[in-house]
């Protein structure tokens, strides 16, 4: 993202003297998340130049909030953490996922084809374990399955 737009964006939100310095840096990012889909380190550096703080504040916030990511994913997964949910194999399923994706909740793979989250509940307990995948809701979802369902997604 080029910094002309990031200096433009910080004076925008500069000028809603309402906002707290933190709230600019995260209505900054918000922003730049729904514009290009992840906060690089390069943006990161930039606002927080911009907005007199260290990268890793700017860091720490991307990190605290579900909805920043500082890496591109083609895919997003989430993993229900009900009770309901880990009571029918839901915790067995991020288990499994993050052994097979070698990354934790709130990570990307290397390869950046995959983000791995959690998610409370999905409102669909009757038929847990539920994952949900770029925000469909797979049913029932079998350990077995995932294998061959995440293969499908990498092409």
């Amino acid at each position: 993202m080029d910094n002309a737009i990031l200096q433009e964006l910080y004076d925008y939100y500069k000028e809603d003297h309402s906002l707290s310095q933190s709230e600019l840096i995260i209505a900054m990012l918000t922003r730049i998340q729904e514009t290009v889909g992840y906060v690089s380190k390069d943006v990161q550096e930039e606002v927080a130049r911009l907005a007199g703080v260290n990268r890793g504040y700017v860091a720490a916030i991307i990190k605290n909030l579900p909805h920043l990511h500082a890496q591109a994913f083609r895919h997003e997964i989430r993993v229900c953490i009900s009770d309901r949910c880990k009571a029918r194999g839901g915790s067995d399923l991020l288990k499994k996922l993050q052994k097979l994706l070698k990354i934790k909740p709130g990570q990307v793979t290397k390869d950046g084809v995959f983000l791995l989250n959690t998610e409370y509940c999905m409102h669909n307990c009757m038929h847990g374990p539920n994952i949900k995948i770029d925000g469909r809701i797979y049913e029932n979802v079998q350990i077995s399955q995932l294998p061959q369902l995440l293969e499908k997604l990498r092409h």
